[in-house]
């Protein structure tokens, strides 16, 4: 029995293990441009979508042809893949006051993990079509965008203040109105006698910039730090 199990296991091995080493590949490539704009679905979640997927896939296709004789549906447990990768996509998105951010990222998880199960479903050339395709769209279109639709590219900006019951901060919003940005989504957490606010701002436009000079004019800042 056990050498049975053994024989088996080694074909399976040999057939699952480059597909995997290709999803933690296109994961990787996707999940490193996610990284480095620090968003939530970053490098180890597309890779563990990718694989996941590809892994579910795989098993989809030889449970319909293995386990079942050739009678079972190889597209069951792929259809609930993509079920599921929904919801997963659904919790990366908010929404606050009006404003939606989150989308590209649900965007992205769903592109993962078709990507996975195209590797899974032995698929390879599609799958390393699409990854080099997706990171263009990313990369390439991503500064077209920004130039001909002039759209703002967010980044965090922590500002360390005094505790002046509030003062500071409303300065801070008066100079944030004055570039036609509002104090809409913040987060405020003490650190030893001073306050860190984190707020938004965009890192394109010049007018926008403006505002981190400001922020240095104003009375209770104490420091500025900008995230990449």
């Amino acid at each position: 029995m056990l050498e049975k199990v053994m024989a088996d296991l080694g074909p399976m091995l040999l057939d699952f293990l480059p597909k995997s080493l290709l999803a933690v590949a296109c994961g990787g490539l996707i999940g490193v441009e996610r990284e480095l704009r620090q968003k939530p679905a970053g490098f180890r979640t597309n890779i563990l979508i990718c694989v996941g997927s590809a892994l579910l896939m795989w098993m989809s296709i030889h449970v319909g042809t293995d386990l079942a004789g050739g009678r079972g549906d190889p597209a069951r447990i792929a259809a609930q893949v993509v079920a599921g990768v929904g919801f997963l996509g659904a919790g990366t998105i908010l929404h606050s006051r009006g404003h939606i951010t989150g989308l590209t990222s649900a965007a992205m998880i769903w592109v993962v993990s078709a990507i996975g199960m195209a590797v899974g479903a032995g698929f390879i050339s599609v799958a390393i079509f699409t990854t080099a395709l997706i990171l263009g769209v990313q990369v390439v279109l991503g500064m077209v965008e920004r130039r001909l639709f002039g759209r703002c590219l967010m980044r965090d900006c922590e500002v360390a203040l005094d505790d002046d019951h509030g003062h500071t901060r409303k300065e801070i919003e008066r100079v944030l109105r004055s570039q036609g940005q509002t104090l809409e989504v913040f987060s405020l957490k003490r650190a030893g006698d001073h306050q860190i606010l984190t707020v938004p701002y965009c890192a394109v436009h010049p007018q926008h910039r403006k505002f981190i000079a400001d922020l240095w004019k104003i009375a209770g800042v104490r420091e500025v730090r900008l995230h990449p």
